[in-house]
């Protein structure tokens, strides 16, 4: 492990904090413009060239809060290669927007969007990812379709480019009337693959969610290989049906998604599957054995797994003071994640909070590089957090691989971190803490700090 920090690095660190809290004010000015309990769903194409290797076709989805329930908002991105050979290649970062009416119906929509992350080889040095776009929109109902041209432009300009740009996009007010009430479920896993394109034992962690309806139900799914394939992630959703007998819960889906990194010859990306899962359910908890297959559209990679998922199961409404309900809030921590050394590099990324009871919490958190060349590597991590206050300790296990890190072996991680999180108002707090690696499966630096901004997203649960 790497423990010293060497002088020639001051500056490193100087800068990156200067970045920290540049990145922290931009928040600051964007919430004194109110709290929004509007909120919409992008999705969109795009495409960048990397010389001399060709285009690379990116399928975008990002979550956007929209300010005072209007048509100007920021929110999170996530970019992921599907057309091309970059399989594995991975963004995470932030957009903002407006849509400037000309009709009822037609809109003009620029936007700004700025992730960091890489992978598969991809020439992009550090890895941030500016995307500038401007879109006609039509709208119907809860749906915008947008047509329009963007420009993108990527660290070094090895990779960068315009293309014509389509988006579809989901408006939900999570203030509406009338009562609505939805059963979804959020979990954890861990899988284990015997059966694949590698003829090797391969361990998998990822987190996960379920909205259900009527004997149906949609899924997301983020894993990230934990064993050899450092550097491997994908990203994949699902539509299945379900069937309850007494506390059991049979689940059956088909998938589609992205996934790629650690040399799996994965072609463009694009991935489609097929699991099964049986889970028992108690107290508002579960836990299921899940078995599949996914398989790679463009390229040979596959694997079968089997799994055991757990997690939390929990009715609620977007509506106020219904009666058998609690206010809760969805947490969500944006922040820049600095590994100190000579080998240190900057990170941003998210948390969300997956479970909370008394003092003790349940974190799924993921983070991506943006500085010092390491621009390919990003982490997938769980944290347990003990907070009787404004301080607390946690732990943190999960991967980390890619940009030179972990790229051929096993890519855990262990973290015991320290540090606190203080409120401003009810919907947004000050965090910061300070990171020990306790252990790693490869050369990894031993001491960081963290620095971000949780907003907290109110709505009623029943567990």
């Amino acid at each position: 492990m790497l423990t010293k920090l060497s002088k020639t690095n001051a500056f490193m660190i100087l800068r990156n904090f200067i970045r920290a809290k540049l990145f922290i004010l931009f928040f600051v000015c964007a919430f004194l413009t109110g709290f929004s309990q509007s909120t919409s769903i992008d999705f969109d194409y795009l495409q960048v060239i990397e010389a001399p290797k060709g285009p690379i076709g990116f399928i975008g989805t990002s979550a956007n809060y929209h300010i005072k329930g209007g048509n100007s908002y920021f929110g999170i991105r996530l970019n992921n290669a599907a057309v091309g050979s970059r399989a594995g290649y991975y963004t995470f970062g932030y957009q903002i927007g407006s849509r400037l009416m000309v009709t009822e119906a037609l809109s003009l929509h620029p936007k700004l969007m700025f992730t960091t992350g890489g992978g598969a080889e991809s020439n992009d040095g550090s890895g941030g990812f500016l995307t500038s776009a401007l879109l006609l929109n039509y709208a119907k109902g809860p749906f915008n379709l947008g047509l329009g041209g963007q420009y993108s432009y990527v660290s070094t300009g090895v990779i960068q480019g315009w293309s014509p740009m389509v988006s579809l996009s989901f408006m939900q007010d999570f203030s509406r009337k009338p009562y609505e009430l939805s059963e979804a479920q959020v979990f954890t896993n861990i899988m284990n693959s015997v059966w694949n394109e590698h003829n090797r034992n391969t361990g998998f962690v990822g987190v996960g969610g379920r909205l259900f309806a009527d004997r149906t139900y949609k899924s997301v799914h983020l894993t990230a290989a934990v064993t050899d394939l450092g550097g491997y992630m994908d990203v994949y959703g699902g539509y299945g049906v379900y069937r309850d007998i007494g506390d059991f819960r049979a689940l059956a889906e088909i998938n589609l998604g992205t996934g790629g990194g650690g040399r799996a010859p994965a072609g463009g990306g694009v991935l489609t599957g097929i699991q099964g899962e049986l889970q028992w359910h108690t107290r508002g908890k579960f836990i299921g054995l899940s078995s599949g297959l996914l398989k790679w559209v463009d390229g040979p990679f596959y694997f079968g797994f089997t799994g055991v998922h757990t997690g939390i199961d929990f009715n609620y409404t977007s509506t106020q003071n219904e009666n058998g309900f609690l206010p809760v809030d969805l947490s969500i921590e944006n922040s820049i994640r600095t590994y100190l050394g000579e080998s240190g590099f900057s990170n941003l990324g998210v948390a969300f909070r997956l479970f909370k009871k008394g003092v003790v919490q349940l974190r799924g958190e993921s983070y991506w590089a943006f500085t010092d060349g390491r621009g390919a590597y990003a982490e997938g991590l769980f944290g347990l957090r003990i907070q009787p206050n404004y301080l607390f300790v946690e732990t943190q296990v999960g991967a980390g691989a890619g940009g030179g890190i972990n790229l051929w072996g096993a890519a855990a991680l262990a973290f015991v971190n320290a540090g606190f999180e203080v409120p401003v108002n009810d919907y947004w707090d000050v965090t910061g803490r300070g990171i020990y690696n306790v252990y790693s499966s490869q050369a990894f630096p031993t001491y960081g700090w963290q620095l971000g901004m949780t907003f907290n997203i109110p709505f009623n649960t029943q567990f």
